[in-house]
């Protein structure tokens, strides 16, 4: 029999110091979804599991977690957020357009379990619908940029790619006419960047696609590089990149660096209809793309409004989580010794500390005094684990109206009268 403490595979308890992370990244995420004019709201955590399949298929059944509710109706936990947020769009036909729109959540995938990827995660998206132009697609880049910016990760790539240009090639080059063979050579190319390319072959040419065919679409994916020569080179071959230097333009334009167009970028998923794109981790190329996104035109037409068109991105927080701890990129929340502890010599000035702390977090300043009435020595110890200065009350100060104010970091030391210690800690924290 298991332990009763045990917690099923691929989920995890969220620690204090990694909670203080998901906090900060959920800060920073609402302050440049401000800056953007994004709309903030949560689409539902449960979905009838045929709007799920609407956009997967049936097979996403085996792939995410769903049950039967008291009523019979099968019942799903989300696994992602555009689906909520495409639902709501097409529902509301009164809003005015464009939609912008933005979440931050937790998911569920029944995926297996690996490194920065885990059953129960977070996700953070943002979404324009009612736009066909390249425009919106570079505003949520943009936007992507600007948050990874925010939390201290402005070396990370962005890598672009262009499904539509992709499939012209294998059309007009290749002669592929099959739709499911289209999306099958997409999912391969999607794939290389994970598995070896003998594996990749190999797992296709079981499904009945020709190896031949398989080797031109990975030869046209190595065509990467910088913009303006990816382009000049879509050109030289015959194909339209308009739409791809108008998007450099406007990523230009909007203070994008470390831009790299690559046509083997797919992204798997079967609806995206456009240009796509990755935000990935030079420092750890292995942990995957720190975020993601692409046009999907596809999506609202399964909800019935063919006139919405749809472009977004995606971040998976834990992965960022750990782009951050590699850099040693702290949170907000994570810097250490922040806040004051009010120590007390004897039991008898315990109620004088909780007085204080409660005057002092009234200040806006994180406040604590020691629960278990430890000796000082004990109370400084912790003090100066967690805590920035500390307060020192004692019988004879306190008689006097007066208290002892450290600086934990400079051992700083001056006794101030009590009434005064919340406007000087308010004060000293700014």
């Amino acid at each position: 029999m298991k332990s009763t403490v045990a917690l099923p595979r691929g989920v995890r308890d969220i620690e204090p110091d990694e909670y203080s992370y998901l906090d900060y990244i959920r800060s920073a995420f609402m302050e440049t979804c401000e800056l953007f004019g994004f709309r903030v709201m949560e689409p539902a955590t449960l979905e009838f599991l045929s709007t799920l399949e609407a956009k997967s298929g049936p097979a996403i059944a085996d792939e995410i977690y769903w049950f039967r509710d008291k009523g019979g109706r099968r019942i799903a936990l989300r696994f992602d957020l555009t689906v909520g947020l495409t639902r709501y769009a097409c529902s509301k036909r009164e809003l005015p357009l464009p939609i912008k729109l933005a979440a931050l959540g937790d998911m569920w995938r029944y995926d297996e379990p690996q490194y920065g990827r885990y059953r129960w995660f977070h996700q953070w998206d943002v979404e324009i619908f009612g736009v066909p132009h390249i425009e919106a697609d570079a505003e949520v880049i943009l936007f992507g940029q600007k948050l990874l910016e925010r939390l201290g990760l402005a070396d990370v790539e962005l890598h672009v790619g262009d499904r539509k240009t992709v499939e012209s090639f294998l059309r007009r080059d290749v002669g592929v006419s099959d739709e499911s063979v289209i999306l099958d050579m997409l999912r391969a190319l999607d794939k290389l960047s994970r598995k070896p390319r003998s594996e990749v072959i190999g797992e296709y040419v079981q499904r009945g696609v020709r190896p031949e065919i398989l080797e031109r679409a990975f030869s046209f994916g190595e065509l990467k590089g910088e913009p303006e020569a990816v382009c000049d080179e879509l050109d030289r071959r015959g194909f339209d990149s308009s739409g791809l230097r108008r998007l450099w333009e406007l990523l230009k334009a909007g203070g994008a660096r470390r831009v790299v167009y690559d046509l083997g970028l797919t992204r798997g998923i079967d609806y995206y209809t456009g240009v796509v794109f990755e935000y990935i981790d030079p420092q750890d190329p292995g942990l995957g793309s720190l975020a993601g996104g692409g046009r999907y035109d596809i999506l609202p037409q399964v909800f019935g409004r063919g006139d919405l068109g749809a472009t977004g991105a995606a971040g998976g927080i834990e992965r960022t989580i750990l782009a951050m701890r590699r850099r040693a990129q702290p949170a907000r929340g994570d810097e250490p010794r922040r806040g004051v502890l009010v120590a007390y010599t004897t039991p008898e000035l315990l109620g004088r500390a909780v007085e204080l702390c409660y005057r002092i977090r009234d200040r806006g300043v994180r406040a604590e005094y020691d629960l278990l009435r430890r000796p000082l020595r004990r109370q400084m110890d912790i003090a100066s684990r967690y805590h920035r200065w500390a307060i020192i009350l004692g019988p004879r100060e306190v008689s006097a109206g007066r208290a002892v104010l450290r600086d934990l970091l400079t051992g700083r030391e001056e006794e101030l009268p009590i009434d005064h210690l919340p406007t000087a800690l308010s004060n000293y924290a700014k």
